[in-house]
């Protein structure tokens, strides 16, 4: 398959440690696929053995379903490019003679550059924005100013497959957005592979396809990229708290580490669950994680905002479908939920004839003098109650049965730690 790559059960070691062990992957071709871990997993390591800058102690790797070791390197170098983590140069050339460096693969013996590899050139050079430096020695620029320059040597290759360990580590915020949206473009218009090494997972939540979790030599998981970066997943590599919410701006995942003092352990073992929807759980359910609560929630509808952060933190939920009334099936696991929850919150969620027996499950545990309080947000004005008054007067109802009506998310994070 052109402009793919696989490996086979691949282990390389240094001295006596495994570094990368036993790696089977599969790279179609066109996918634009980033490498995540923490530092120690052997990301580098597994990029450096697909380049052939390093031969594994075991396994195999192919290139287009070729072997890796058959192929000469100038050959490889018309297949594939790569974009090291260190791009200091020994000798000092100018930029623009480091940049025509990439058409060697595509010269016979002892031929010259010709007019349409110097247009090449400069289609590269003024691609990263380097055509301005053409002239400069390549050791007196800056080292994000060299980064662009050894990716734009990269693109004078026409390499179907680009290899890039951490392209973006030198570069401010400005190129480093240039670099990813120029290696997206080259993926989608001109189908080039991308296997990309970073630091950054929200650079690479917005802009891969596909991703690889490593830890510790090892696949953690490899795939579509919402699939790969949830909580769960990236719990296990970097064993540190976090949250993953959408941007608003990019709709791409965005992952919010957590400070590994953020959870309280002292409240690990308090269970809360929460009735909520229409996006009045977002910030309450983040504010409880950070303290260290174990959450679930329902009933949800699927497609809700709080729905969606649901799944993204992996949380426990009775969900329905989309402007369903609830059924038993979804009451009933809601219902189980709530009973193996120490307490309740209901959010601010507007009722209507879909939810409406969300308020039913809040009756219950109110009933089995469980604790349950109503947090009173004002994010849908005055009117949330769709049900010709009917849930007004079921809520009136809860608060004579003693549901506790709290109007600030202070005032409810201390009502929460006073609560035994």
């Amino acid at each position: 398959m052109k402009n793919s790559i696989s490996t086979k059960a691949i282990t390389f070691k240094y001295d006596e440690s495994t570094i990368v062990d036993e790696i089977s992957l599969q790279v179609k071709s066109g996918s634009f696929l980033t490498i995540i871990g923490p530092n120690g997993s052997g990301k580098s390591t597994l990029l450096k053995l697909i380049a052939a800058n390093l031969t594994p102690d075991e396994g195999t790797i192919l290139i287009n379903d070729r072997q890796l070791t058959s192929y000469k390197m100038k050959d490889l170098a018309k297949e594939m490019a790569v974009v090291p983590q260190d791009t200091n140069v020994a000798y000092d050339f100018d930029v623009f003679d480091i940049v025509l460096m990439g058409r060697n693969p595509h010269l016979k013996r002892f031929q010259k550059e010709g007019d349409a590899d110097f247009a090449i050139v400069r289609d590269a050079m003024e691609q990263t924005n380097t055509w301005h430096l053409r002239e400069r020695k390549v050791n007196e620029i800056s080292g994000g100013e060299r980064q662009r320059v050894i990716i734009a040597r990269a693109l004078a290759q026409q390499p179907k497959i680009i290899l890039l360990d951490e392209p973006t580590s030198s570069l401010d915020i400005h190129h480093q957005i240039e670099v990813l949206e120029l290696l997206k473009r080259l993926n989608q218009e001109k189908e080039v592979t991308i296997v990309a090494v970073l630091h950054d997972m929200n650079l690479a939540a917005r802009y891969s396809q596909e991703v690889l979790l490593l830890h510790v030599g090892k696949i953690i998981t490899m795939g579509k990229t919402e699939d790969v970066m949830t909580v769960e997943n990236l719990q296990r590599a970097y064993k540190m708290e976090m949250i993953i919410q959408r941007n608003i701006y990019t709709n791409a995942l965005e992952v919010i580490p957590l400070s590994l003092s953020a959870k309280k352990e002292k409240r690990t073992n308090k269970k809360i669950h929460l009735v909520c929807g229409g996006g009045t759980g977002k910030e309450l359910l983040q504010h409880l994680l950070e303290e260290g609560y174990k959450v679930s929630m329902g009933v949800v509808n699927v497609g809700d905002s709080d729905w969606e952060l649901g799944k993204l933190l992996a949380i426990p939920m009775a969900e329905e479908k989309p402007f369903s009334e609830i059924s038993e099936e979804a009451l009933g696991k809601a219902e189980k939920l709530a009973n193996e929850s120490n307490l309740s919150i209901m959010t601010s969620v507007p009722i209507g004839w879909g939810n409406i027996k969300n308020l039913q499950l809040v009756k219950n545990q109110l009933q089995q003098s469980k604790k349950v309080f109503l947090y009173k947000q004002n994010l849908w004005g005055e009117r949330t109650d769709f049900t010709e008054g009917r849930g007004n007067a079921l809520i009136e109802e809860l608060k004579s049965l003693g549901l506790q009506e709290i109007s600030t998310m202070e005032e409810l994070l201390n009502q929460l730690g006073e609560y035994k």
